[in-house]
């Protein structure tokens, strides 16, 4: 299962295909007014595609997020500790 959200990354993509061309196909055996028929064809199976990718790139991105954020973690532990070992100032020195 350690692959499944890169397997469904590679799949979004024909399923999306798939969307696009079956809401083109049924939007353009409808019988709709000329001056918007163009714009409907273009966009609509646009979204319909979009909306269909959506659950496929989903597990993809939130498994580089949780990653990224166990990296930030990281290094913000790291930082404190450094912080934590290092010798405290002196207030009555000036900073430089």
């Amino acid at each position: 299962m350690r692959y499944l959200p890169t397997i469904l990354l590679v799949l979004s993509l024909p399923a999306g295909v798939l969307a696009y061309t079956v809401a083109a196909n049924v939007l353009s055996a409808m019988s709709l007014p000329d001056d918007i028929q163009g714009f409907v064809i273009l966009f609509v199976p646009l979204f319909v595609a979009g909306l269909v990718m959506l659950p496929f790139l989903v597990p993809f991105f939130d498994r580089k997020a949780k990653a990224d954020l166990a990296a930030y973690h990281a290094s913000q532990s790291a930082a404190i500790d450094d912080d934590a070992d290092a010798p405290p100032e002196d207030p009555a020195r000036p900073q430089p």
